[in-house]
């Protein structure tokens, strides 16, 4: 069998988000010829292009080196708040000029892409909850808490000045283990927020999603929307491998399919798959620890399960096996961690 390449740098942002970290470093005494020296054969002319596109690597380093330069490892949550409708270009006042948040959020889905294809965006409601979650489309490591608390801090001070009012109501989560900084940011978070879950996602009351936004206009809404579309066109989608993964791991509840068993449902040898993944990043053992610790740390945080039956549902053969395995990935035992 043929082994495809993944190609990490098929995955891209918009160069647009560059001079904006670029000019954020700079808050903190970073000169741009400082920052983009240590950026691999970046000029220019490679970024200051609005159409142009930062493969994976490059922005990886940008990021890295932002959070290097600056010594603020919760640089992300400031990044996002900078960042306005305009920053976001054609997908910016589409969104801006819907009629609800709805259309707006269901607007950011279908043309995320346009801004980039790092990650991939859903919205979608569970009983009286609207869930906004981002899934990573190549394994983010290192970046994944700036991108992803970057991207919630944005939305939430957008939906603030589109709907008036405080938008961030609800929950965070966050699939990855709590930065040591946090301590000193939660007393001001005005949500519960998550960490070692099973997803990245913004949680609040589906009411909100039919609220009427400020800046309603519908002409300029098709206008936008057809701009987006036409850049959605040259825009070529990386294969959604990681998603596709996670899904057939999650397909049968209390049952987790092996490395094998999940590359003959996509068509491929497990030694494909394997090596597919690892160029994406990860592999299949991280994929499915990060997907049991995710729905551990939820059924211990969320419902009145016991280990005994968190353990089963997870598909382990009794709780000291499941207990070993969560006080391998968050260094505490699950009942410590319900506490």
């Amino acid at each position: 069998m043929t082994i495809l390449k993944m190609n990490p740098d098929e995955y891209s942002v918009s160069a647009e988000y560059l001079p904006m970290l670029i000019k954020m470093v700079g808050k903190y005494g970073v000169t741009e010829e400082q920052f983009l020296s240590g950026l691999e054969l970046l000029t220019p002319t490679d970024w200051r292009n609005p159409s142009a596109r930062l493969p994976m690597h490059i922005y990886e380093q940008a990021v890295s080196r932002a959070l290097t330069l600056t010594n603020a490892p919760w640089l992300g949550w400031e990044f996002g708040a900078t960042l306005r409708l305009s920053s976001h270009g054609f997908l910016g006042y589409a969104a801006m000029s819907s009629e609800t948040l709805r259309d707006a959020l269901e607007l950011s889905v279908k043309y995320m892409r346009t801004r980039g294809t790092l990650v991939e965006l859903h919205l979608f409601t569970e009983g009286d909850t609207a869930v906004v979650q981002i899934d990573e489309m190549v394994a983010l490591n290192d970046i994944a808490p700036f991108m992803i608390e970057s991207f919630f801090s944005s939305l939430h001070f957008i939906g603030s000045h589109l709907l008036g009012e405080s938008y961030l109501d609800g929950e965070l989560r966050f699939a990855f283990p709590e930065p040591e900084y946090f301590a000193r940011m939660r007393p001001i978070m005005p949500v519960e927020v998550l960490f070692d879950c099973a997803y990245h996602q913004m949680r609040f009351p589906a009411e909100r999603l039919e609220q009427k936004l400020r800046f309603a206009d519908p002409r300029l809404a098709d206008m936008a929307a057809a701009q987006c579309e036409q850049e959605l066109a040259s825009i070529k989608s990386p294969p959604k491998l990681l998603g596709q993964v996670r899904r057939i791991i999650l397909s049968e509840a209390g049952r987790f399919p092996s490395v094998e068993e999940s590359a003959s449902d996509l068509h491929m040898s497990s030694r494909t798959l394997k090596r597919k993944l690892q160029q994406l990043g990860t592999s299949y053992q991280r994929i499915l620890d990060d997907l049991r610790k995710g729905l551990a740390v939820e059924f211990l945080t969320q419902t009145d399960h016991t280990v005994d039956e968190i353990a089963i549902q997870l598909g382990y053969s009794d709780a000291s096996n499941f207990a070993r395995a969560f006080r391998r990935w968050t260094k505490k035992s699950p009942s410590d961690y319900r506490r």
